[in-house]
């Protein structure tokens, strides 16, 4: 009589009391029948057809994304960048950790699912948080620069009162004297023309001791219709000597009919003759082979634009972003007193212009001016 061999029924996978009881995610699976059993807080978080879900997964068509699925339960540890779809069809991110369940004859593992998305959001916000505080931080940097360099020149106005004091004498001096000579010597049309050069420039002088005065005061300055045209040219004829002397050469392209800017006519030639007795004292030291400086003024969409450029040997970072600074100067001793540039830099900016300059080592350097066109001008003249 044959015997006929009865096939064993698996036992129906339930989940023990205290697992049911986690507040966490989490799934038996056995591998015999796949058999998925979600505890109530998974069903709370993705859902009571997730399960369903999983053992599909394959059949999602998740691009670039690596699916829930049974296979990925038989790998214990843990397990990041999975995808889980929900019942309302949301992919959520989790993280699995994977681990054996009872003998292991019965293929079962638990499953514990840890939703990334809160802290992908958390991470994310941190990271929106401290660019928001790099930004703020630099921020700071800029108003702490700007009260230090209105700290220097509020000291600049008070050292600006005793000098501007201590040069007036003098000045008034070498004016007397100068015309004196004029009219008491006889004298070449050289030596004449000379003459006529000291007094144009000691007037001038005396205009930029007057100009000190008032920077001092912070009392403002008397800004009018100006040529900038006019202000190169004058600077580079009172410097054309001393640039002669000094084998260095001047160009100038200066656009014909550059519109006017409001400024201190006085002080916008001192701009000029600051910058290019910069870029001479400079060409001087360097021992290039055919020093040369450069004034290009052009008429463009922003405004008028300058280029003051030279050859030589530029300038390292940590001289440039100090090079309007007060009393900073890479000059020896007695040769210069680190005010040139900073009182250009007040000039232009109560005349509403910009200053910036471009130096690297070995390439030269180059100042740009860009100045606001005064359209009450332009304005009267179309009317």
């Amino acid at each position: 009589m044959a015997i006929k061999r009865l096939k064993r029924i698996a036992e129906p996978l339930v989940l023990p009391d205290g697992l049911e009881a986690l507040p966490v995610p989490l799934l038996l699976y056995r591998k015999s029948d796949n058999s998925l059993v979600p505890n109530p807080e998974f069903i709370t978080v993705f859902g009571v057809h997730s399960p369903a879900r999983i053992l599909s997964a394959r059949a999602l068509g998740l691009a670039q994304e690596r699916p829930v699925h049974p296979s990925a339960f038989e790998t214990p540890g843990r397990q990041e960048g999975r995808v889980l779809e929900n019942d309302r069809g949301e992919r959520i991110s989790v993280d699995l950790r994977v681990s054996a369940y009872g003998k292991p004859s019965d293929q079962t593992w638990l499953v514990m699912f840890e939703d990334t998305g809160p802290r992908v959001d958390l991470q994310n916000q941190l990271v929106n948080q401290h660019l928001e505080l790099q930004k703020s931080y630099e921020q700071l940097r800029s108003l702490q620069q700007a009260l230090i360099q209105s700290a220097k020149l509020a000291s600049l106005g008070e050292l600006a009162t005793g000098v501007a004091h201590e040069l007036n004498q003098p000045l008034q001096a070498i004016m007397g004297f100068s015309q004196e000579l004029k009219y008491v010597e006889k004298l070449s049309p050289v030596g004449s023309e000379y003459v006529d050069d000291i007094v144009s420039a000691s007037k001038k002088m005396a205009e930029i001791i007057k100009s000190l005065r008032t920077f001092a005061r912070d009392s403002g300055q008397e800004l009018q219709a100006t040529s900038v045209a006019h202000a190169i040219e004058e600077s580079s004829r009172l410097l054309r000597h001393t640039f002669l002397q000094a084998g260095v050469t001047l160009e100038l392209d200066v656009e014909s009919d550059l519109p006017l800017t409001r400024a201190n006519p006085i002080q916008l030639e001192q701009v000029f003759v600051n910058l290019l007795s910069n870029a001479k004292d400079a060409l001087e030291s360097s021992g290039v082979a055919a020093p040369k400086v450069s004034i290009e003024a052009r008429n463009t969409a922003e405004g008028i634009l300058v280029r003051v450029t030279d050859n030589g040997c530029g300038m390292p970072p940590e001289v440039r972003d100090r090079i309007f600074d007060p009393f900073f100067t890479t000059k020896p001793v007695g040769k210069g007193t680190g005010l040139g540039l900073s009182i250009t830099h007040g000039i232009l900016a109560r005349a509403g212009a910009r200053i910036s300059v471009n130096s690297h080592p070995g390439a030269g350097t180059e100042f740009t001016i860009l100045f606001q066109i005064d359209r009450s001008q332009t304005e009267g003249e179309t009317a």
